[in-house]
C-alpha cells in the first residue's frame, strides 16, 4: 500500500522484454529497500528481486505488463518511485494500492498561471469512478480531479508537482498508468 507521494524519481537503466512480460532495473538513489519489499513505479507496485549498488531489479507479470505503461519504459527514462507506506508514514494523499486499472493519454497540456493544467483521454467504463474533487492516481502521483468530462478529466499540477515527478517531461499523446481511487470501486460493489 502507498500513498501517491513521489519521494524520489529514478533512472530506468535496463529493459529485458520478454513478450508479455520483462525484467527491469532502476536506479534510485537514498531510497532504503529491502530484497521482497514493495516499490511502485509510475503506479506499479514491483517486489524488489535483486540489489546492487543503488540499482534495484523487478520482474514484470503478464498483467501488468498489459494494463499499464510499463510495457512502453525504455532504458534512460525517468520514473515515479514511492516505497511501501508504514506505520510512521503520513498519509498526505490517499491510499493507493500500485494496482494500475488502466492507461490514459495525455490530450490537454497547458500552462496555467503557477501551475499546469493536464487533460487525460480515458475508456468512458472507468468515469463512473472519476468524480470532481476525488482523488485518482496517476503514474503513481495521488492527485485531485478537477473537471470531469464523458471519457475524459483534467487535473492541476502544482509547482512542486511538477518539478519533482516526471509529469515535467510529459507531452501530449504520452499514455500514464491511472489507479482509481478503491473506495469507488467498492461502493460499487456494495451496491449490487
Amino acid at each position: 500500500m502507498f500513498t501517491g507521494i513521489i519521494e524520489a524519481k529514478g533512472m530506468v537503466n535496463f529493459v529485458e522484454n520478454k513478450n508479455s512480460s520483462l525484467n527491469l532495473r532502476v536506479e534510485m538513489n537514498a531510497l532504503k529497500a529491502s530484497i521482497g519489499d514493495s516499490i511502485c513505479i509510475n503506479g506499479v507496485c514491483l517486489t524488489v528481486e535483486k540489489i546492487q549498488s543503488n540499482t534495484f531489479s523487478f520482474s514484470v507479470s503478464p498483467e501488468t505488463y498489459n494494463l499499464s505503461n510499463i510495457k512502453f519504459i525504455k532504458e534512460g527514462d525517468e520514473v515515479n518511485i514511492e516505497t511501501s507506506l508504514t506505520i510512521n508514514k503520513l498519509i498526505s494523499g490517499h491510499i493507493v494500492q500500485g494496482h494500475v486499472d488502466t492507461t490514459s493519454k495525455i490530450i490537454e497540456l497547458a500552462q496555467v498561471e503557477n501551475s499546469w493544467l493536464v487533460k487525460f483521454q480515458i475508456d468512458s467504463k472507468y468515469m463512473k469512478y472519476i468524480i470532481q474533487k476525488g482523488s485518482i492516481a496517476i503514474d503513481g502521483v495521488s492527485l485531485t480531479v478537477n473537471e470531469v468530462y464523458s471519457d475524459a478529466f483534467s487535473v492541476m499540477i502544482i509547482p512542486h508537482t511538477w518539478q519533482n515527478t516526471i509529469f515535467k517531461n510529459y507531452n501530449i499523446g504520452n499514455i500514464t498508468n491511472i489507479e482509481v481511487d478503491v473506495l469507488a470501486k467498492y461502493v460499487e460493489k456494495l451496491g449490487k
